[in-house]
């Protein structure tokens, strides 16, 4: 029976809230421990929605020893872009799935003002690193944040962000000799945004979705995700960062299990209503 496989790349960021919001759905669930030697799967039919987790690897360590497991998740889902398979990436596992559909995955940093009209921003000189760790609200750009999966959400809602890099969109190849009159169809959507990270959520073709914030993390997931990055808060947000970032979910967590909650469900129902129309 096929089922949702969840990749996890790390012990402290765990699936959360997905296996219940799925569970109520009736999907069953099965999580690969890839960090404790769980295969990353090969057979496609056995997977009914893949769901790719967050972890403090980066898709430059694809290749290395430390993680062999990355180089085997890309070519997965190099397959399920192709095919257009329902998957879904968060954080990390957003990273990957752009790089698997062809994008460039780069460090977040400062950027400047746009160079002129259609021009888009450059980074400021010299490079300042931009990471984003803690709470901080995301903005739904239209028309991308009318999509269907990020229906019922407004503006300025709060999210947990924990990365430093960030990724350009995928996109459809563009033809050598482009026909007069209106551009080609991109195949993607931008979802959400951030004031220092524009790439936040995007759709490919139908049925890919990456999230480059953390949407899904239950109250122990963020305790963890804190716990197991320590000095990297500490060196972004000061010596207080664990006591800030605590304070923050105390505030904001209540409205993000909503939101986050959402999205999950949004996702499901959105995979299958496109599954009946096809």
């Amino acid at each position: 029976m096929s089922k949702a496989i969840i990749l996890q790349h790390v012990a402290h960021e765990g699936p959360g809230r997905i296996i219940p919001v799925l569970r109520d759905f009736g999907i069953p669930t099965e999580v690969r421990h890839l960090y404790r030697g769980d295969e990353v799967p090969t057979d496609l039919e056995e997977i009914r929605v893949l769901i790719v987790l967050g972890g403090p690897m980066s898709v430059a360590d694809a290749g290395s020893d430390a993680y062999p497991f990355l180089a085997k998740e890309i070519e997965l889902l190099k397959r399920h872009v192709e095919l257009d398979r329902p998957t879904l990436g968060i954080c990390l596992g957003a990273q990957l799935l752009a790089h698997a559909a062809g994008a460039k995955v780069y460090p977040n940093v400062k950027m400047g003002p746009p160079g002129g009209p259609g021009q888009p921003p450059k980074p400021v000189e010299p490079i300042v690193p931009m990471p984003e760790i803690g709470w901080g609200p995301i903005n739904l750009p239209f028309p991308g944040g009318t999509e269907p999966i990020v229906y019922g959400l407004i503006d300025a809602t709060p999210m947990f962000h924990w990365h430093f890099d960030t990724f350009d969109l995928p996109a459809f190849p563009k033809p050598a000799s482009p026909p007069p009159g209106p551009p080609p169809p991109t195949g993607n959507a931008l979802l959400a945004s951030t004031r220092t990270c524009r790439n936040q959520a995007f759709r490919f073709k139908n049925r890919q979705f990456g999230f480059q914030f953390h949407m899904e993390s239950d109250r122990p997931g963020i305790e963890a995700i804190i716990a197991g990055n320590r000095q990297q808060a500490i060196d972004v947000l000061g010596a207080d960062a664990e006591s800030k970032l605590k304070a923050d979910t105390e505030a904001n967590y209540a409205r993000y299990e909503r939101a986050g909650n959402k999205i999950l469900a949004n996702f499901v129902q959105f995979l299958h209503s496109y599954a009946e129309k096809r």
